[in-house]
């Protein structure tokens, strides 16, 4: 009991520590990614000591930041950072014995079936938006608060260069505040899907490669996005033009069920170009045009849906069995 309390503690402080430098170096280049990345300890924890250190870990973190800043610091980092880490590193590590009889067998053979790796992804998409929707609290989930803030904020940085058009005249900040306005609630959303799914597989790969991951490592090109999220994402995505605050935290469901089926679709790509001899060139340029293109990402959210609904994968000769040492 004492070692993993210990572990817990030393997690959960690790992860304080990491949003704490992130923060103070600005978030900026190194300090922005220890922010992200702020989770980690808590997801090794969890995964390699079990859930009693993860939780631990979670609330270690909450009340650090607590006694730093102020209870509401603690209370929103606990609720919105550390509980979704240790829950979703939580649901990796479920499962359950059932008896299976196998084909030309007739006693039943004892198998361990572990928590679909799709609906960790339900999870992470809705813990995702949810976040991000918070940030809206601030500023009373008004449009006109919001706005007025990202105004304030444009004002106080060109205060002393103001933007100059090509005949020398200051320009109108008004479509840069709208531009930010309507871009920052979706930029948000799909980082904070690909850091926790980033983060989540480094948790993983580092207990794993320490020997303490309990669960086999999975196949990570079988992974689909159930209909419900198709769903969630399809309406979402329609209520979005309503406008409005309402249409704001659409567009913000919309975003983290669109950034996981993107996932789906990269992880179709993976499995349908195992056969290629030239799968390393098409892998590594889909991700760089990905990175530089961003807008090709609906390629990839329509091959996500498209598995969902009708099977992509079934239409493509079967791989060799089993996933690669990486998973990938």
């Amino acid at each position: 009991m004492n070692q993993y309390l210990f572990i817990g503690i030393a997690a959960g402080l690790a992860t304080a520590l990491l949003n704490l430098s992130g923060y103070a170096g600005g978030m900026v280049g190194v300090g922005f990614i220890l922010v992200l990345l702020s989770s980690l300890p808590i997801m090794i924890a969890t995964l390699g000591w079990g859930s009693f250190s993860g939780l631990i870990a979670a609330f270690t973190s909450g009340v650090t930041l607590a006694l730093i800043f102020d209870l509401q610091a603690g209370f929103l980092f606990l609720l919105l950072n550390s509980l979704p880490a240790f829950w979703i590193a939580h649901l990796i590590g479920l499962n359950q014995q059932m008896q299976v009889t196998e084909d030309n067998e007739n006693d039943p053979v004892e198998q361990t079936i572990w928590y679909p790796l799709d609906r960790v992804l339900i999870w992470i998409c809705s813990f995702v938006s949810l976040a991000t929707m918070a940030m809206f609290i601030p500023f009373g989930f008004s449009v006109k608060n919001y706005r007025d803030t990202i105004s304030s904020l444009m004002n106080q940085i060109y205060a002393n260069a103001p933007v100059k058009g090509p005949d020398g005249e200051e320009l109108d900040l008004t479509w840069m505040v709208d531009l930010i306005a309507t871009m920052a609630p979706s930029i948000s959303t799909l980082m904070l899907v690909i850091s926790l799914v980033t983060t989540l597989y480094l948790a993983a790969k580092i207990t794993q490669i320490s020997g303490r991951l309990s669960r086999p490592w999975p196949n990570l090109h079988q992974i689909t996005m159930p209909l419900i999220g198709v769903g969630v994402f399809l309406v979402a995505l329609l209520i979005s033009s309503f406008g409005g605050i309402i249409g704001i935290l659409a567009q913000i469901t919309a975003s983290a069920f669109g950034a996981g089926l993107m996932l789906s679709g990269l992880s179709v790509l993976h499995y349908i170009t195992r056969n290629n001899s030239s799968r390393g060139a098409l892998l590594w340029g889909a991700y760089f045009l990905l990175v530089f293109f961003w807008w090709l990402g609906i390629a990839f959210v329509i091959l996500g849906a498209a598995e969902s609904l009708i099977q992509v994968r079934s239409r493509f000769p079967n791989p060799p069995a089993g996933p690669t040492q990486s998973g990938v």
